[in-house]
C-alpha cells in the first residue's frame, strides 16, 4: 500500500487499485460467485432427485454425478489450467476462459432440467407410446451431465486463479472471506426460496437459474481486468517433453505430493454428503423439501456471520492451522450425526455444526494454496492437486454409491468420519514441514533442482 496524489493505492502486480477500485474490483467478482455458487448448487442438488424419481440406483447416481465428472477433471483441469497459466491476450490469462465457454454450460444446464420431457417425446418418435421411458431419459440425463461438467469445468478451473491474479496479497484471506459469505447466500437463496419447489418445477428452476449464470458471470468478466503478466517460461517442444516437466514440476517434491493427496482425501471425505443429504432427509427422516431448504438456510446463515472474522483470522494465524483446526472438528462433529440424527430438529441442529465447521475449513483452503503454491505455476499446481483428486473421486463416488446402497443413508457420516482422519494425519505433516522450511516468516515453495 501506498499513495500517490493522497490517493490511497493498492498493488497486486501491475494492478493498482484505490480504495473505491478495490471496492469495484469485489463487487463484480463477489457478484459473479455468488450466481455461479447459486449454479453450482442446482445440478448436484436436483440431479439426484431426478435419477431417483427414474429409479437409478445409488451407485448408479454416484457415477454419474461424481465418478465421470472426476474424470472429467482428470482430464481437462491440467490442459486448461496449465494452458491458462501460459495465456497472454488483450484480456489476460484467465478472462478468456471465464467468458466463452458459460453458455454452452447454461445450455446444457437448461437441457437437464428438461430432460424429462425430452426423454419422452423422444422415446415416444422412436418407439411409439407405451411402455417406461425410465432407461432412455437415465441415458439422456448421464449424456446432458456430462456435457454440462465437461464445459463447467473450463469456468471451474480457472475462476479461482484469478483471485491470485488479481487480489492484493494483504487482503486474500478477507476477500475469500466475502468470497465464501457470496457463495453461502447463492446456497442459502437456493435452499430457502427454490428448494421447496423442486419437485414441481423442476424445469423452470434450472432453466432460470443457468440464464441468470450466464448473464451475471459475462458481466463480471467485461468489468475485472487483469494486469501484465511477464513472458511464459520457455518449454521443451514436443507433447512428450512438455507433459514430463508437468510432472517434474508438481510431483518430484514429496512436499507437493503428499499436500495433493491430503486436501484430495478431504473431497473424499463429503462425496456421500453431497449425492445423498437431501435422500437422507427425505426418505430416512421424513422430512419435505421445504424443510431441508431451511435447514440449509440456517446453516448458510451461520456461515454467512463466521466468514468475515473468519478471514481477519486466516491472515492472521496463517491458512494452514485454520485448516487443520477445521479437520479435527469435522471428525468430531460426525458422530453426533450418525448417532443422534433422527428428525427435522436434531438434524437443523446437525446442519448447523456442519456449517460451523465447514465454515472453518472452507474459508482457509484457496488461502492455502495461494500461501503454499508457486505464484507464477499456481495454475499449473491447482491442476496437479484437481489431477489426484479426480483420481480419488472416480473410485470414491462409485465406491460411495455402493456403500450406501450397502449400508444406508446415515453411513454418510460415517463415510465423512472416516475420510477425513488421513487428510488431517498428512496435513499436519506438511504443517511441520512447513515450519521447518521456514514458516510464517521465511517459506519459500520447495521446488524442484
Amino acid at each position: 500500500m501506498k499513495e500517490e496524489g493522497g490517493e490511497v493505492l493498492y498493488r497486486c502486480g501491475t494492478l493498482t487499485y484505490t480504495r473505491l477500485g478495490l471496492l469495484n474490483l469485489f463487487i463484480w467478482l463477489l457478484w459473479g460467485d455468488f450466481c455461479f455458487s447459486m449454479m453450482e448448487t442446482v445440478s448436484p442438488s436436483l440431479t439426484p432427485l431426478l435419477l431417483k424419481m427414474h429409479d437409478a440406483s445409488n451407485l448408479t447416481i454416484g457415477i454419474l454425478m461424481g465418478s465421470i465428472p472426476a474424470l472429467l477433471n482428470f482430464i481437462i483441469n491440467p490442459i486448461v489450467s496449465t494452458r491458462s497459466d501460459r495465456t497472454r491476450s488483450r484480456w489476460g490469462r484467465r478472462i478468456p476462459y471465464l467468458l466463452f465457454t458459460p453458455p454452452f454450460t447454461a445450455l446444457f444446464l437448461i437441457l437437464l432440467g428438461w430432460s424429462d420431457q425430452i426423454g419422452a417425446f423422444f422415446y415416444n418418435l422412436l418407439w411409439g407410446d407405451g411402455g417406461s421411458p425410465a432407461t432412455f431419459t437415465i441415458c439422456l440425463i448421464a449424456f446432458f451431465v456430462i456435457c454440462y461438467q465437461g464445459f463447467d469445468l473450463f469456468v471451474g478451473s480457472v475462476f479461482y486463479y484469478i483471485f491470485a491474479d488479481v487480489v492484493p496479497q494483504q487482503f486474500i484471506g478477507r476477500f475469500m472471506s466475502l468470497f465464501r459469505i457470496a457463495g453461502t447466500l447463492g446456497g442459502m437463496c437456493f435452499n430457502l426460496l427454490v428448494m421447496p419447489y423442486a419437485k414441481t418445477h423442476m424445469s423452470v428452476i434450472f432453466t432460470v437459474v443457468a440464464l441468470i449464470y450466464v448473464l451475471s458471470f459475462t458481466g463480471m468478466c467485461l468489468n475485472v481486468k487483469e494486469g501484465e503478466y511477464p513472458p511464459p517460461p520457455p518449454v521443451k517442444p514436443g507433447l512428450k517433453a512438455m507433459v514430463a516437466g508437468y510432472f517434474r514440476d508438481c510431483f518430484s517434491v514429496p512436499f507437493f505430493s503428499i499436500l495433493f493427496v491430503g486436501l484430495a482425501f478431504n473431497y473424499v471425505s463429503t462425496v456421500c454428503r453431497n449425492m445423498f443429504n437431501l435422500l437422507f432427509a427425505l426418505n430416512d427422516l421424513g422430512l419435505t423439501t421445504a424443510q431441508f431448504g431451511r435447514v440449509g438456510a440456517v446453516g448458510g446463515i451461520v456461515g454467512v456471520a463466521l466468514y468475515l472474522p473468519m478471514g481477519y483470522l486466516v491472515d492472521r494465524f496463517h491458512p494452514l492451522r485454520i485448516y487443520l483446526a477445521g479437520a479435527l472438528l469435522v471428525i468430531f462433529v460426525n458422530p453426533f450425526g450418525f448417532f443422534f440424527v433422527h428428525g427435522y430438529g436434531t438434524f437443523m441442529a446437525m446442519g448447523i455444526l456442519l456449517a460451523v465447521v465447514y465454515t472453518v475449513q472452507n474459508s482457509s483452503l484457496l488461502p492455502l494454496c495461494v500461501k503454499l503454491y508457486p505464484k507464477e505455476q499456481f495454475g499449473q499446481f491447482c491442476s496437479a492437486a484437481a489431477m489426484v483428486k479426480a483420481v480419488l473421486l472416480v473410485a470414491a463416488n462409485a465406491a460411495g454409491g455402493w456403500f450406501i446402497d450397502l449400508f444406508g443413508y446415515r453411513w454418510l457420516y460415517v463415510w465423512d468420519f472416516l475420510f477425513t482422519i488421513p487428510c488431517f494425519v498428512l496435513l499436519l505433516w506438511i504443517y511441520f514441514r512447513w515450519k521447518k522450511l521456514g514458516g510464517d516468516e521465511g517459506y519459500q515453495p520447495p521446488l524442484r533442482p
